[in-house]
């Protein structure tokens, strides 16, 4: 399974889920910094990753409809929480979903919980 992380995700996140066994990339190595959120979803969707964002937009199905990306999981946490607070509440996630289910979804992460949404 591979990931996609948006600008507003820190880069450190990238060793951290590397760890887990995912094939990450984060934009600023993608050379996509500053992309819209258009393009940033088109190139995720074109390398078949599940992007990961704080963007609230990416949830909009109006916005973002069935077919203009792969996957999302959109992070909800307070914006109180410390990167490594954020980093370790994504890898908890992951650690305890089956990635097959992320596909052609739209997944809210809060705290102690998630919503899933599937695109339809």
């Amino acid at each position: 399974m591979k990931l996609f992380l948006d600008e507003n995700i820190p880069v450190s996140a990238v060793d951290a889920i590397k760890s887990l066994g995912f094939e990450v990339e984060h934009v600023k190595s993608s050379g996509l910094r500053g992309a819209s959120d258009k393009e940033i979803a088109k190139y995720a969707k074109s390398k078949q990753a599940i992007l990961v964002t704080r963007d609230i937009e990416f949830g909009s199905s109006l916005l973002y409809p069935k077919g203009s990306h792969y996957g999302v999981i959109v992070i909800r946490l307070p914006h109180s929480f410390t990167t490594k607070q954020m980093i370790a509440h994504l890898v908890r996630f992951l650690k305890g979903t089956e990635y097959e289910t992320l596909a052609d979804t739209v997944t809210v992460l809060e705290i102690d919980r998630f919503r899933r949404r599937k695109m339809i």
